[in-house]
Formats: C-alpha cells, sequence, structure tokens
C-alpha cells in the first residue's frame, strides 16, 4: 500500500507540473521513464532520530542501487548520451534527498508512503522540446540548506556564524533559516549551478504541494 500510494504521489506531482507549464498529455511522447522507491523504515521514524542517525541513514541512501544503472543507460541512450544523462540525474536525486529528511521530519510524511523519484523522459510536440524530467515528493518547497566545509562539517555552526543568526532572529526574519535538527547531504545546489555553467544547459527546479521537478531541456545540446 505504500509503495503504491508513493507512485500515485510522483505520477500527480508529475500532472500538477504538466498543469504548471500549461502543457496536455496528447502534446507528450513518453520517451522513456522508470521509479525508484526506496522502503527504508528509518524514514518513518526519521522524526524520532538525532542528526547523527539521520546523517548514517543519509549516507546509505544517497548510494543508488544497481539497477539504476541499467534503467538511467536506456535512458540516456535515446536522449543522446548515456553519460551526461547519468551523472545529472544522480545530480538531481542526491539533491532531492534533502527534501526527503526534510518531508520526513517536518510533515513525518513517509509514515504513510515511502520516499521516491520518477525519471521521465519526453517529447514535448507542441514546443518541439525534449525534456528530461527527475520528479520527487520530497517537502515540495526550496528547503534551506547548511553549508558545508571541505571537511563536510556545517560552516554555519561556528560562534560568528551563530551570532549572526541570533541577530537576525531577534531582529528581523527570515524566511531561509536553517533547521538544524535535520540532517543533509549539503553541496549538491552546486550541481545545478555546474549544470548551467559548465554544460549550459537549460535546468530548472519546479516547486509543487507535495513535490518537485528538477526539470531539463535536451534539445539545445543533442
Amino acid at each position: 500500500m505504500k509503495k503504491d500510494l508513493a507512485l500515485a504521489e510522483l505520477n500527480h506531482i508529475f500532472k500538477l507540473y504538466l498543469a504548471k507549464k500549461s502543457s496536455r498529455l496528447t502534446d507528450l511522447s513518453i520517451l522513456g521513464q522508470f521509479s525508484v522507491i526506496f522502503n527504508d523504515s528509518r524514514m518513518a521514524e526519521w522524526h524520532c532520530l538525532n542528526k547523527r542517525e539521520q546523517n548514517d541513514a543519509l549516507s546509505e541512501l544517497v548510494v543508488l542501487p544497481e539497477v539504476y544503472n541499467e534503467l538511467i543507460g536506456k535512458i540516456g541512450e535515446t536522449a543522446g548520451d548515456a553519460q551526461i544523462i547519468s551523472s545529472i540525474v544522480k545530480d538531481a536525486y542526491q539533491n532531492s534527498i534533502d527534501s526527503f529528511s526534510h518531508a520526513a521530519y517536518i510533515q513525518q510524511k513517509y509514515t504513510s508512503r515511502f520516499p521516491g523519484f520518477k525519471v521521465i523522459l519526453y517529447l514535448d510536440q507542441k514546443r518541439k522540446h525534449t525534456i528530461l524530467l527527475v520528479v520527487d515528493n520530497g517537502y515540495g518547497k526550496n528547503v534551506a540548506k547548511p553549508r558545508k566545509s571541505y571537511l563536510g562539517e556545517d560552516m554555519d555552526s561556528s560562534l560568528s556564524n551563530r551570532i549572526i543568526e541570533w541577530c537576525i532572529n531577534k531582529f528581523g526574519k527570515s524566511e531561509d533559516m536553517v533547521d538544524r535538527r535535520i540532517a543533509y547531504t549539503g553541496g549538491q545546489g552546486m550541481a545545478l549551478k555546474k549544470i548551467k555553467i559548465e554544460l549550459n544547459l537549460d535546468v530548472n527546479v519546479h516547486y509543487l504541494t507535495t513535490g518537485a521537478v528538477f526539470e531539463l531541456q535536451l534539445s539545445n545540446f543533442f
């Protein structure tokens, strides 16, 4: 039942994305797709775990199952470059892991379903673009993440940054304050910038009510 709910939610998020883009299913040709669902029981108890336990779980969750390479390989070949597509989807997935952690802690979302993501490669016949999507059922909003040092430590945990944060809390409100009870993988936000700058690709992230959609237009690259 939890698996079915997760798959249904991913499909629902995809439909919300199409509505946001004013696209219709009749305008699309699905070239390839697959879903990965994580049945890690710790996600249902995430709000009871301390940050170290969350970190340990994320270190395991961030490693994609072996079947991923086979699944994404077919999508990449269809798109035109298996290596590039595999790398981009992995970056997009790792970026969504922090949303899983946030949703599991704040919403206790995965007591009723599993975290998961869906990869969709489709041709938009109306706009004449080939689009790659990574749909996830994480928090569904732009989650503030702590900056990481080269050692992987939270830079914001320093005394000076804590003083600055205290001042912001006291004299003003910020929507981007980091919730330090929640573990984050850190650094994946840079992957999106890398895709834009180094590969010069058109990439966007759409935050919806129940998840997020990583969108990559491929027509200018392949």
